[in-house]
């Protein structure tokens, strides 16, 4: 692919100058477009070494207003973003509704630098990466109507050596320090065949790459803003295809199978609780000591008892090392961002634990079935968050899913109960009624839900519920299981 670009095209000063003052014009007009049109923008710049990346990008923010990007570099990754499964600091960087991120190499340079490690050097984060999960990455937000533009500035060997003497010379000795980043000029071949084969692998229709020849400065700058403003007013004026995506054909029935009346007495379930929470007080610290983060998630009927649950759970946790996170429907800050953003953003850091009280699952329940979420959206959710999980798994994460499953009839009995204690009043709400006219529909939902996103390495767990002292008891359970198994014991 590379060898194929014309490396000797040039531009000279005068007409670099002359059509800049037309382009640098279309840019910031086309920045605006995305910003009315809350068009968010991804801008990747990869390439050799010395191939003047941040001159470009500096000509590109000249042209626009710099309230609506920021730049952000791999090579100045810190060791703690290396503690979290690979894409969470680009998750959690993502650009809002009409606004502009810019990587100054990428995710795609941080695979590439960990693969030159030894293997047993490598960070946890990057050790099973593979051009299959920045796809899946990439076509996540493609989906949900980000704009992804990749360039890959190609140099001759010849230039590359020129350019890297010419930093060193005006930077001084520092420079290599400023700009730790790999040095491909004594293998110039070896990596160029690793980059052909990272282009090759990663050139889909929703990120194509842009291959530019940039022995010129000015040559590549003027193709590359080119390209941008055509991407941003044909995105803005194109309108949006809906993917055709068929619904699965297959009912599915897990729900029905549950009983979900267990019998436990107050006395059983104070000597197992006081039992399981002091085990789980240790495991904590040796879970803390491993450097194993931990998500829990809850979901369920409305009134299941997730509250109570949580607090049994989080009783026996020392406060400094866990954290709950309440879902509701997203804030006006969360809904300028891919769904996914804000879990990502409260991720647990090694040995911590993070639970959800409701979670992503949102998307293919509460959206599927009050119209949220469009229907070509909730049905690719389920892959969506299955990769999600992966990647949390891939980096060693302990991971456990509880949906808490009562019946029609016990929840009635608690609405009833809620409602007429005035203690109780501010649990019960006119949606949670609404939602119960609609029990067949959440039914039909959570059991492709369970099915269709129970894992090996992120499995359901289905606890019946009816009695509260039952249901508490077999979360703190599955939860030490899942430590003492992950630890080994």
């Amino acid at each position: 692919m590379l060898e194929k670009l014309d490396m000797k095209k040039k531009v000279t000063k005068e007409e670099f100058n002359r059509i800049m003052d037309d382009l640098g014009e279309c840019l910031g007009r086309a920045q605006r477009l995305a910003r009315e049109a809350k068009k968010p923008i991804i801008i990747v710049f990869e390439g050799w070494r010395g191939a003047r990346r941040s001159a470009i990008i500096n000509t590109m923010m000249q042209q626009m207003d710099a309230r609506g990007f920021n730049v952000y570099s791999t090579v100045r990754m810190s060791e703690e973003l290396h503690e979290q499964p690979f894409f969470t600091f680009f998750w959690q960087h993502l650009p809002a509704l009409g606004n502009i991120a810019v990587y100054h190499r990428s995710w795609y340079y941080l695979k590439n630098a960990i693969e030159l490690e030894p293997k047993e050097e490598r960070c946890r984060c990057c050790q099973n990466i593979s051009f299959d999960h920045i796809n899946n990455f990439e076509k996540m937000l493609t989906d949900d109507n980000y704009i992804i533009l990749k360039y890959f500035l190609h140099i001759s060997p010849e230039q590359q050596k020129q350019n890297i003497a010419k930093n060193a010379k005006t930077l001084g000795k520092a420079w290599r320090d400023v700009s730790p980043a790999i040095d491909e000029s004594d293998d110039y071949e070896e990596f160029l065949a690793r980059y052909e084969k990272m282009l090759e692998a990663t050139d889909k229709a929703n990120a194509p790459w842009h291959l530019i020849a940039a022995d010129d400065r000015r040559s590549a700058e003027l193709e590359i803003i080119t390209s941008i403003v055509e991407t941003i007013e044909n995105a803005v004026n194109t309108p949006a295809v809906v993917p055709a995506i068929a619904r699965p054909v297959a009912s599915y029935d897990v729900l029905s199978k549950i009983n979900a009346s267990q019998e436990m007495s107050k006395d059983e379930y104070k000597e197992k609780l006081d039992k399981y929470q002091k085990r789980l007080k240790q495991l904590q610290i040796e879970m803390f000591k491993a450097q194993i983060p931990t998500v829990i998630c809850f979901e369920g009927w409305d009134a299941a008892g997730k509250g109570g649950a949580i607090r049994r759970l989080t009783a026996a946790l020392d406060p400094l090392g866990f954290s709950v996170n309440p879902v509701a429907a997203p804030n006006v800050v969360e809904r300028q961002f891919h769904y996914l953003w804000r879990f990502w953003v409260h991720l647990p850091r090694p040995g911590n634990i993070a639970v959800f009280d409701r979670t992503w699952y949102g998307r293919v329940m509460v959206e599927r079935i009050e119209g949220f979420a469009k229907d070509y959206e909730w049905q690719r959710a389920y892959d969506e968050i299955k990769d999600m999980e992966a990647q949390w798994a891939e980096h060693g994460f302990a991971i456990a899913k509880f949906w808490l499953q009562i019946d029609k009839d016990e929840q009635l009995r608690r609405f009833t109960e809620r409602q007429n204690d005035p203690m109780k009043q501010w649990k019960i709400t006119d949606e949670d009624w609404r939602n119960r006219d609609k029990w067949e529909a959440y039914e039909q939902a959570v059991n492709e839900m369970l099915v269709r996103t129970d894992t090996s390495y992120a499995p359901w767990t289905v606890v019946e519920g009816n009695n509260k002292y039952y249901a508490r008891l077999k979360v703190l359970k599955t939860v030490v299981d899942m430590f003492e198994k992950k630890l080994g014991k």
